[in-house]
């Protein structure tokens, strides 16, 4: 996959989570997906928990977020590196940043899932009730 066509894929996926479309990310992921959060090594697999992850995300994550900076990104033809900085509203302290970079491969034109580089109390708060899920490797 020419980086062009990764960057596509990528931005498509972002733009459906931006505008919390579900069914659009879920179709730009393998059917097997793997999401990670490291360092604590936590895995959650499988279409439907990605599932049920999102719901989580769309539904109690993105409404905490005030803004975010983009840090640096780095792209290849197969993976692509996002670093940024993101904002909480209250009751979280709204000019604390958490970082988190995240990290996406294909694997025949399709997202094979996304690793999370971010502190516990983050990922907690990414992944809300379906955290319990995650499975420790």
């Amino acid at each position: 996959m020419a980086i062009e066509k990764m960057h596509n894929l990528v931005q498509k996926h972002i733009d459906f989570e931006t505008t919390l479309d579900l069914d659009g990310v879920l179709a730009t992921l393998v059917e097997n997906p793997i999401y990670e959060f490291h360092p604590a090594r936590l895995r959650l697999e499988g279409k439907e928990n990605i599932r049920e992850f999102y719901r989580e995300h769309f539904d109690y994550f993105f409404p905490l977020i005030k803004s975010h900076t983009l840090i640096q990104e780095s792209w290849d033809a197969h993976s692509v590196s996002m670093e940024y900085d993101i904002y909480l509203k209250p009751p979280y302290n709204p000019n604390r940043p958490y970082r988190i970079m995240v990290a996406l491969t294909e694997q025949n034109g399709l997202l094979i899932g996304e690793r999370f580089y971010v502190e516990d109390e983050l990922a907690r708060l990414m992944a809300g009730k379906t955290f319990e899920k995650f499975i420790k490797f």
